[in-house]
């Protein structure tokens, strides 16, 4: 949260450039006024000016070092070669192949590890729910008769249970509704 509300942190910038010495003129007067004010800015510019100071001398400080004639030469070769153009190589099938293992799946091998072991286990699970033997012989062989009348008998059952008995049945609304005579309910003896 100090980095957010900091004001001298429009500074930063170019204290590291008057650090270096590359800052111009105008705003340079403008952040050494700020320097004589601000104390965090000026450790902040020691700081930066010890690492930089070296840094922009390095034509003077390192002139003394120089490569020596292998490593010149190494150079040179270097840059010979970066030069050239690389010739056409022959892509082979094979060549091709460990190119996309490369790119696609090596950098991926657990994912696709685990999505191998995913299908392996639904291949298997899939493979042992099915008795392919059985479900041939039961495609090609007709229904014995004790499965004809199973079946019959679990439709009967069924037709039971999935009847609709809120409403009467025209047999059972004619008992319901039309009293019989008496004749048919008395029983005639004769002897």
């Amino acid at each position: 949260m100090k980095r957010l509300f900091n004001p001298c942190r429009r500074y930063r910038q170019n204290l590291c450039l008057l650090a270096g010495g590359v800052l111009p003129g105008p705003e340079s007067a403008q952040i050494k006024n700020h320097l004589a004010a601000c104390t965090d800015c000026r450790k902040y510019y020691e700081e930066i000016k010890t690492v930089a100071m070296p840094l922009t001398n390095w034509a003077g400080n390192f002139a003394h070092l120089q490569p020596g004639p292998t490593v010149q030469n190494r150079w040179a070769r270097a840059i010979q070669a970066a030069g050239k153009p690389e010739p056409a190589r022959r892509v082979t099938p094979a060549m091709a192949f460990r190119e996309w293992w490369q790119d696609v799946i090596w950098p991926c091998r657990r994912i696709w590890t685990g999505l191998a072991a995913v299908w392996v286990v639904i291949f298997a699970g899939n493979f042992s729910l099915h008795d392919h033997s059985q479900t041939i012989a039961m495609k090609s062989s007709p229904p014995s008769q004790a499965m004809i009348a199973s079946f019959k008998d679990q439709q009967k059952v069924l037709a039971e249970l999935l009847a609709d008995y809120s409403t009467p049945r025209a047999a059972e609304r004619q008992k319901f509704f039309s009293p019989k005579p008496r004749t048919e309910n008395e029983t005639i003896l004769t002897t």
